[in-house]
């Protein structure tokens, strides 16, 4: 199939997920359609996807959203996945650092929480960039994170 007809398919599989209109079997074709961008994208990214694990927890999509680090910090998200961000904060972090996390993905919405850890910690001129994993976060917390960056790399591909 040509690649512009599957994006095309994918494009609205997506919308119709969105609008809740999938039957059960369109619902894991969707998701079957999902991975295969997913691994096509952490492909592109030089990415690996651990053994036993879905390639949608690891691509990485260039997105800025409004994040809040253990109700104290508010950022931006420089990179995020599924698995983890990346965002700057004021204060001093380190590697192993436990921290607590909420996303806003629009406005008017919940925000998506959840905990992770600091995995790395650069030290810059009065503050920290900081990479973190995704460590605990529910089921409909990571579905709609999902569905935002999938709306992300939409929004990017024409």
């Amino acid at each position: 199939m040509d690649p512009g007809q599957w994006l095309s398919g994918f494009r609205e599989q997506h919308e119709k997920m969105r609008a809740g209109r999938l039957s059960e079997g369109e619902t894991r074709r969707y998701l079957s359609m999902r991975e295969e961008l997913a691994r096509s994208l952490v492909s592109s990214q030089g990415l690996t996807v651990p053994e036993g694990q879905n390639a949608r927890r690891f691509f990485r999509v260039a997105q800025v959203y409004t994040v809040e680090i253990n109700n104290l910090y508010q950022g931006l998200t420089k990179d995020i996945s599924r698995s983890g961000f990346s965002t700057i904060v004021p204060t001093s972090m380190k590697e192993g650092d436990p921290l607590a996390f909420s996303f806003v993905l629009k406005r008017g919405e919940d925000p998506v929480t959840g905990r992770g850890k600091v995995i790395t910690a650069l030290k810059q001129q009065g503050n920290t960039r900081i990479s973190c994993s995704i460590d605990t976060i529910s089921d409909a917390n990571a579905e709609r994170l999902e569905m935002a960056l999938f709306d992300a790399v939409l929004s990017r591909i024409k």
